[in-house]
């Protein structure tokens, strides 16, 4: 089974994602027999997505890399999307756009970019 990624109304070709979770709470320090501790509340996890992607033969007026930029440069979320069945799923989530890594080969190559985008949950 192929993995389906979706942001928004695209589906991308993904050639590689790295998930990122880290801890969001409070830390504190408290005087506990006769001596300072460590206190900690966790209240839940942020989680970032990389995924890098390729498009093949999609003119840029219609690329989903295109589309990240203008999403980033109005501040807007994006909802992202992964089905995997059992290997790894993610219901649609709400996600700011962290940053866009483009590559394009030189001029006289084929139409392919290559691009990285980095999600990170609101």
């Amino acid at each position: 089974m192929k993995m389906t990624f979706t942001i928004d109304s695209f589906t991308l070709n993904v050639v590689d994602l790295t998930e990122t979770s880290s801890p969001v709470g409070a830390e504190w320090h408290a005087w506990e027999n006769e001596q300072i501790v460590l206190k900690r509340y966790i209240y839940g996890i942020k989680r970032t997505w990389r995924l890098t992607c390729v498009e093949k033969d999609v003119a840029w007026s219609n690329s989903a890399a295109r589309y990240l930029q203008q999403k980033m440069a109005a501040g807007e979320t994006v909802q992202f999307s992964v089905n995997e069945g059992d290997r790894y799923s993610l219901p649609a989530t709400t996600c700011h756009i962290a940053g866009l890594e483009l590559e394009i080969e030189p001029a006289g190559q084929q139409n392919i970019r290559k691009y990285v985008v980095i999600l990170r949950e609101r």
